[in-house]
């Protein structure tokens, strides 16, 4: 009796680990298969158009490192879940009670490679909110050396938490706290880099519709504006996506709790989002087909417009601030002038 009672156990144990792992992996097929439909929208964009200059080339690099990340991931938790299942429920010919850790000590590899593709993913998505605030103030120098800065920290975070729980990993998994705790400091460190990056468009955008305001122009529309504001608004949609995960794994207690499978659930979605929502980006805009004289004026914004890259909203704004000062102009002009006449008008009296 004790002998079935230590069986029913371990079969109900393997059921709570296949559980745990089974649904957070089928969310993450879904979202791959979304994945695959924008990058493929991504593809079919690009050689509708030729890459000419090096922003272009630098943003298809990030997109393929990207999309091989992603798919990585994918391989390794499709690998996971087939080997998994087998492990535990085929291998017939060895005991129940040495079924995990010999499935374990097999399959240590997954475990080491499947730390790699969320910090790869995290790290291009922060990079390229990075980028395209920093090519938005060409001339501020400081503004830029703070913003890679800040990318700097990020990027070394998350190669150091990736590379820490990557070794031992297999020990590792039975008692997750430091995997969780070292991803919670990457995962705030990154919401502060896309926080800065987001920000520093924000108020772009904000003296954007300022000067259109200064120069009597009612409605803030075109072509500026509509990809300032897209920028925002992905930003912080990402922003809140990490915002969530990162509290949620801050409160986990493990377990197999509701918190626990939140944790997973949203760590794999957020994988795939920081590769989905870029790529998104890029399609939007192009679908839009911005072709404006803005844009032949400008270049490539931190990768979502074609050419060389980072003049676009600077050449924008100083053909606003032109505009700004000759319709001061005009108006001083017209108070001297209707000065003299009343002055005129005076004397003669």
């Amino acid at each position: 009796m004790s002998n079935t009672t230590a069986a029913n156990e371990i079969v109900l144990t393997f059921g709570g680990i296949l559980y745990r792992n089974e649904i957070p992996h089928s969310v993450g097929f879904t979202f791959y298969g979304i994945y695959l439909v924008f990058f493929c929208g991504y593809a079919w964009s690009t050689m509708q158009r030729p890459l000419k200059s090096p922003a272009s080339r630098i943003l298809l690099i990030a997109m393929l490192i990207l999309f091989l990340s992603s798919t990585m991931q994918f391989v390794l938790d499709m690998t996971f879940t087939l080997e998994q299942l087998k492990g535990y429920l085929m291998w017939t010919d060895v005991a129940l009670e040495d079924r995990r850790n010999l499935w374990l000590q097999k399959h240590e590899a997954i475990y080491v490679l499947e730390r790699w593709p969320t910090a790869i993913n995290f790290m291009i998505s922060d990079l390229i909110v990075v980028w395209r605030a920093s090519v938005m103030y060409p001339q501020r120098r400081w503004t830029q050396v703070g913003l890679w800065g800040v990318a700097v920290v990020d990027v070394v975070l998350w190669i150091c938490a990736a590379s820490f729980t990557s070794r031992d990993a297999v020990q590792r998994s039975h008692n997750p706290t430091t995997d969780e705790q070292l991803n919670t400091v990457g995962n705030f460190i990154s919401l502060g880099t896309n926080l800065l990056g987001t920000g520093a468009i924000a108020l772009k955008a904000w003296r954007q519709k300022q000067l259109m305001g200064a120069a009597s122009v009612k409605k803030w529309r075109g072509d500026v504006p509509r990809i300032l504001m897209l920028l925002v608004e992905t930003g912080g949609i990402w922003a809140v996506i990490q915002l969530v995960f990162s509290i949620l794994q801050e409160i986990n207690q493990g377990d197999f709790s509701g918190v626990d499978m939140a944790v997973a659930v949203i760590g794999k979605a957020a994988l795939y989002l920081a590769a989905i929502l870029p790529t998104a980006t890029v399609i939007i805009v192009r679908s839009h087909h911005l072709h404006s004289s803005v844009m032949d004026a400008s270049h490539e914004v931190g990768g979502v417009w074609n050419g060389s890259g980072g003049t676009g909203t600077s050449s924008w704004e100083h053909m606003q601030e032109k505009r700004v000062k000759d319709l001061k102009a005009a108006a001083v002009e017209e108070l001297k002038s209707q000065e003299a006449d009343s002055s005129g008008g005076s004397v003669a009296g």
